[in-house]
């Protein structure tokens, strides 16, 4: 009976989560904002990120959403080391504005507690009062699943699923676990020394 009730709960779980249509992954740290990918094929379906640029007067920060009008901010290319739902790994491209060329990317890796640490990098040339000046840089921060407004899922469906219908469909390509997610060789052989003890302590025990 137990059983059957945690098989029906689990049923219901899995059903409200395929129905909802998208993921919301919300970033903490020198990288904030959120993205929405379509839960079937880990498409981006939203983005609007703020970027510390360093080095720049009074802590410049710049925004990335995608948009078009003199410029435009989009997205270059979607990779995953998630089978199923995870973030994905992008590149964005912006010069947006007319008075910036912004390059960015972010990549992910399962951390601890549900998180998903993130290495973000960016290649930027601003104008400024003196001129064009360039800035490169690297923030780590983590991102978490965060809870997606039931309005703007209503949005996105009135838009057929990508946001202002300007975002171009990039299906990630899986690229393999990331190599923090997979253990090294001397944590191996020390769970292959575990398991030999275990059953070692059971064949003494059954003898």
């Amino acid at each position: 009976m137990i059983k059957t009730i945690i098989a029906i709960a689990a049923g219901a779980l899995f059903s409200m989560n395929a129905s909802a249509g998208y993921v919301q992954y919300e970033l903490t740290g020198p990288v904030t904002g959120t993205f929405v990918q379509h839960d079937t094929d880990q498409s981006m379906a939203y983005f609007n990120f703020d970027v510390k640029i360093n080095g720049t007067p009074s802590g410049f920060r710049f925004n990335l959403q995608q948009q078009h009008s003199e410029g435009a901010t989009q997205l270059t290319y979607a990779q995953t080391h998630f089978i199923g739902n995870g973030p994905s790994n992008f590149g964005i491209y912006s010069d947006f504005g007319g008075d910036q060329m912004t390059y960015f990317n972010l990549a992910f890796a399962r951390g601890a507690d549900g998180r998903y640490n993130y290495v973000a990098k960016y290649s930027s040339s601003i104008m400024f009062s003196n001129g064009y000046e360039q800035f490169d840089g690297q923030h780590t921060g983590y991102a978490t699943v965060g809870k997606i407004n039931p309005d703007f899922v209503r949005s996105l469906d009135q838009m057929g699923g990508y946001y202002d219908n300007l975002n171009t469909r990039f299906v990630p390509l899986y690229i393999g676990p990331n190599v923090s997610d997979i253990p090294e060789p001397a944590s191996l052989a020390l769970l292959a020394v575990g398991a030999f003890g275990l059953l070692n302590i059971r064949s003494r025990r059954q003898a």
